[in-house]
């Protein structure tokens, strides 16, 4: 997991930022964004299971319903479904945080889909 800015800095305004990386990429691919933030936001973003510098799963399977889990366990392990946050996911990630969305609209105040091709 990779965090910049401290968690006080969230306000229901300016909510904590969870990033999503897509295939073949990692948590800190997102550094450049965030060089590019106000210096006044809490920012999260973690490798998904069997990239970067996570474990990888044993039968090296990954399933998108996988990854949704993943994320739901991720909110509720970070403690942040106690407000909406901003979630933003890239090509693979961004399926995967539409897919969540969906799901669990109320934990999310906005949706930032980058590069994903969509689902039918």
């Amino acid at each position: 997991m990779l965090e910049w800015g401290d968690p006080s800095l969230a306000t229901p305004t300016r909510p904590t930022l969870l990033m999503q990386h897509g295939w073949m990429d990692v948590a800190a691919s997102f550094q450049f964004i965030v060089d590019a933030l106000p210096t006044e936001r809490h920012v999260l973003a973690f490798d998904w299971r069997g990239f970067g510098l996570s474990d990888p799963t044993p039968g090296d399977t990954y399933w998108l319903p996988d990854y949704v889990g993943d994320l739901d366990a991720a909110f509720d392990a970070l403690q942040l479904a106690q407000h909406p946050i901003d979630l933003l996911g890239h090509s693979m990630g961004a399926n995967v945080v539409m897919i969540y969305a969906g799901l669990r609209p109320e934990r999310i105040r906005r949706l930032v889909n980058l590069e994903g091709f969509g689902m039918r």
